[in-house]
């Protein structure tokens, strides 16, 4: 079972009432995710630009989307971000969750190279970018 200043701080974060609160906490699911919450603030996934032609968003090498904490961090990231490579790469959010909540190190991803959904010219898309993702721990 978590502390209570990290109970306190689940409900300062998400805005929850004391109802809310039980009610999360008596899931026996999300206990073991309350219990490893700290640790997923230790991390942060980086996606970065690895190839790139024909974006619209104009996306280049080098390029990188940052998330923390679940959320995408806007202020590190690129300046225009392609919504179809956001949602391709924020299920990896998840897998790093996972991982954490399980007790894994969330560094280690097999499949860690991603694209947008466009198929490039080749096969009568515009363009394509890929990205490598990795997790750092912070």
């Amino acid at each position: 079972m978590a502390d209570e200043a990290t109970l306190n701080s689940i409900k300062e974060m998400f805005g929850y009432t004391d109802a809310q609160l039980e009610k999360l906490m008596s899931n026996p699911r999300n206990l073991g995710l309350v219990e490893h919450a700290a640790d997923f603030l230790k991390y942060r996934l980086v996606a970065e630009v690895v190839s790139a032609y024909g974006c619209g968003a104009g996306h280049k090498v080098g390029d990188k989307i940052i998330y923390k904490n679940g959320a995408l961090l806007c202020n590190e990231s690129s300046k225009q971000i392609c919504f179809g490579l956001l949602s391709a790469i924020s299920p990896c959010v998840h897998v790093v969750m996972e991982k954490v909540f399980s007790g894994e190190d969330p560094t280690k991803i097999a499949f860690n190279r991603h694209h947008c959904p466009d198929v490039g010219v080749d096969h009568g898309g515009f363009g394509e970018v890929i990205v490598e993702v990795k997790v750092e721990k912070v």
